[in-house]
């Protein structure tokens, strides 16, 4: 009998067998050539056993638990990955979309605004200019009504009368209103500086007169404190003619302001 590792030659294969389980150089030449061998086999890469054909290895995959397991995981893997994908080409969509909504929408405003520019550019420029002739031409359209109603009446008759049309508040906060002088040039005018003492003089003779009217000797006493009040509103006029402003004068300011705005 013949090693056929070694070549050794033995008389039995009792011997034979006994040999190649002891000799040393045997066994590690043996061991060497099945690592070798090993690399040409069929691995699972699941649970790293090792088959001799292709037909054994995908027969053991059939019962293989972890390369099931695996193959399970590597699917959902794979459609994860697929969701992504399509969530990342949706995202991009709606971003695209959002920018072309987010164009319209600032090409809207934009053309609103020039709209509202325009039309607010037309209204002042057509604007008819004030002069103090023009206001106290105007006196007889102011009532004992207006009056009683304090700052908001004279308001009131400003906006409806004298004033109409012909002044626009550009920013109610700081109470600025632009109006034409005789000579047609725009005025720009906070607080109503230039204009309210004019207003406030061209009505001040008609503003006494109703005032003065309603003391008479028959008053009674509920209608002695109605006229002093009114005495007390009378005043604030004369007041606001010569430019002293008082509470009276920045309510009435306030009113006009708020009836006159434009953006």
């Amino acid at each position: 009998m013949i090693c056929d590792i070694c070549s050794s030659v033995f008389s039995s294969i009792r011997a034979l067998n006994h040999h190649k389980k002891t000799a040393k150089y045997c066994l590690n030449k043996n061991e060497n050539e099945n690592n070798e061998n090993n690399d040409n086999k069929y691995v699972c890469t699941s649970c790293n056993k090792i088959m001799s054909t292709k037909h054994r290895l995908n027969t053991h995959k059939q019962s293989c638990s972890l390369y099931k397991e695996n193959a399970i995981e590597q699917k959902y893997e794979k459609q994860l990955n697929d969701l992504r994908d399509q969530l990342s080409q949706k995202d991009k969509q709606i971003q695209i979309l959002q920018d072309k909504l987010e164009n319209l929408a600032i090409k809207a405003i934009q053309k609103s605004t020039t709209t509202i520019k325009n039309t607010n550019i037309n209204y002042i420029q057509k604007m008819e200019p004030i002069t103090k002739e023009h206001l106290v031409t105007h006196c007889p359209q102011l009532t004992i009504e207006h009056i009683k109603k304090g700052a908001s009446g004279y308001a009131e008759y400003a906006l409806e009368g004298p004033l109409k049309d012909r002044i626009a508040c550009v920013d109610y906060s700081r109470r600025k209103i632009k109006f034409k002088d005789r000579e047609g040039n725009l005025i720009t005018d906070p607080e109503m500086s230039k204009l309210a003492p004019m207003f406030f003089d061209s009505i001040k003779d008609k503003s006494s007169q109703l005032v003065y009217s309603l003391n008479t000797p028959d008053m009674d006493s509920s209608m002695f404190e109605e006229v002093a009040k009114l005495f007390n509103t009378n005043a604030d006029v004369k007041n606001g003619a010569i430019g002293i402003k008082t509470d009276f004068y920045h309510d009435f300011i306030k009113q006009v302001c708020s009836g006159s705005v434009i953006e």
